[in-house]
């Protein structure tokens, strides 16, 4: 795999003009202890302590509106004689217009997305923050659409086939600025395809959800990253089971979030209440639901508290409180992550990063390297 990957990257730097070409490299890291008390049988206790690292490497062409990039991303558990690591490769093609708003990627795309819990919860971006399919972002000066299609597992014969296609559209009041409304939401479909010898009572299995929202954030100095912020909306989802009783089954409820920061101090309240969201977990579990399994409950309060302990552009070192309640259980989580982003343009200081804040998905300069 290496030897192919840098067969690849070296004909494309050879075989392209030398007066539009640029080289480029990056590296990705984040180092994740986060140790879990309370739950129940779906959310045991556990303790996650990991590393995972995305070295890429690529060429730019035409003032960098298209890029090729490859390279590997290794999630390694601290674990005796380093097993449960997982290498998951990345190549990709990236093409970028600043002026038109317009980002778009196909292929094995790494650390691509921060996106909503109920769509993939903490513990499955951990292991594969990944997409593998194309990705398209615009960000227009009062409209943002985030789309892609990720294809999870290939069809076997033994073996279903699982992908999702996600999309999310955000009017806002204006640009980046002092005080910003916007009101829009975001779509997910899950499917579950049947493997090709599949056995007795194997069938096709649907899953859809909407998040129509709305919400205000202000933004106070920027230096120091000051912002309040407050959402709310719905949360629906419609899930069917074929052959097993081949009908819709129905679940929604309220969802909100309060999220602000202050200084070096950040403060989110996350609130579900309604019907219990994953109808069919027990039967499939995260090979058809990627998000938080907390919104298995008619109830669910998270609240993080958390502290900014070092901080610089290129790297964040943050301790995190989180205290979980649903109708069933309370949970407590402890938690301490570092990340580090450094590129060839950083490396070079001629020109600074862009800013890691972006609530509704991707930088448009490049992708955003995933934060925990």
């Amino acid at each position: 795999m290496r030897n192919w990957l840098l067969s690849i990257l070296m004909a494309l730097v050879l075989t392209l003009p030398l007066s539009s070409q640029e080289l480029e490299w990056s590296v990705n890291m984040n180092a994740v202890f986060n140790n879990r008390e309370g739950g129940n049988r779906e959310t045991p206790d556990q303790t996650f302590i990991f590393t995972r690292i995305t070295p890429q490497i690529g060429v730019s062409m035409d003032s960098a509106h298209h890029r090729i990039m490859g390279g590997v991303t290794w999630y390694q558990p601290m674990s005796d004689h380093l097993h449960g690591y997982k290498v998951l490769p990345a190549l990709y093609y990236q093409y970028h217009n600043q002026q038109r708003g317009l980002s778009m990627a196909i292929g094995m795309i790494p650390d691509a997305l921060r996106i909503s819990r109920f769509l993939q919860s903490d513990s499955m971006n951990y292991v594969n923050p990944n997409i593998n399919g194309f990705l398209i972002n615009i960000e227009k000066p009062h409209f943002s659409f985030l789309s892609w299609l990720n294809w999870r597992q290939f069809r076997t014969n033994n073996r279903r086939e699982a992908f999702d296609v996600t999309g999310q559209a955000f009017w806002h009041s204006g640009n980046y600025g002092y005080n910003r409304f916007q009101a829009g939401g975001t779509a997910r479909y899950n499917h579950l395809a049947k493997s090709f010898y599949s056995p007795e009572g194997e069938g096709v299995v649907d899953n859809v959800i909407l998040n129509p929202s709305f919400g205000f954030t202000h933004y106070g100095r920027t230096r120091l990253r000051d912002f309040f912020s407050i959402k709310a909306g719905v949360l629906l989802s419609i899930d069917r089971d074929r052959p097993g009783e081949n009908k819709w089954l129905s679940q929604a409820g309220f969802m909100g979030d309060i999220e602000g920061r202050w200084r070096w101090l950040s403060l989110q309240e996350h609130v579900y209440v309604g019907k219990r969201q994953m109808p069919l977990y027990d039967k499939y579990g995260p090979l058809l639901y990627q998000g938080d399994q907390f919104y298995h409950n008619k109830f669910y309060s998270r609240t993080d508290v958390g502290a900014t302990i070092f901080e610089r552009d290129f790297v964040n070192v943050e301790a995190r409180l989180t205290f979980i309640a649903t109708d069933k259980t309370t949970a407590f989580w402890q938690q301490v992550s570092a990340r580090f982003y450094l590129d060839n343009k950083i490396w070079k200081r001629n020109k600074q990063p862009k800013s890691f804040d972006n609530h509704n998905g991707i930088i448009s300069e490049r992708w955003l390297p995933a934060q925990f």
